[in-house]
């Protein structure tokens, strides 16, 4: 694994006790800042005003919402990212992105490769 102790990651989850596991996980894999947000408008806030070096963000925010349209603004200012849901990966809401996607419940190892594929694949895509 990298050494991530000197990087940002923005996590997006709307259930409180879910993101506070997610936010230990990420601590336990070695991130030092986790900008952990229970909601799309302050994932955002984070986003314009903090560098994020990768974000783990929940597909599936309630009432109909995504956090599709964010990964996309993430993905064109060349932020790795992860999606993380609890719905199994037929639905398939991730159609046109290549970030992982971790099924909840998720694990340290489940985290630790999705983190370990979309940084690769970022690093991959800045050397073509």
């Amino acid at each position: 694994m990298p050494d991530l102790s000197n990087k940002t990651v923005l996590y997006l989850e709307d259930e409180i006790l879910i993101g506070l596991d997610g936010e230990l996980i990420l601590q336990d894999i070695g991130f030092g800042t986790i900008l952990l947000c229970h909601t799309l408008e302050a994932a955002q806030a984070h986003a314009e005003n903090t560098v994020i070096d990768f974000a783990l963000l929940d597909i599936n925010l309630g009432d109909g919402r995504t956090s599709l349209d964010f990964a996309s603004d993430l993905q064109a200012r060349g932020i790795p990212l992860a999606f993380a849901s609890g719905y199994n990966r037929s639905e398939d809401l991730t159609c046109d992105f290549s970030a992982p996607v971790v099924v909840k419940p998720f694990s340290n190892v489940t985290i630790e490769n999705a983190v370990l594929r979309a940084l690769s694949e970022q690093t991959a895509g800045d050397a073509e």
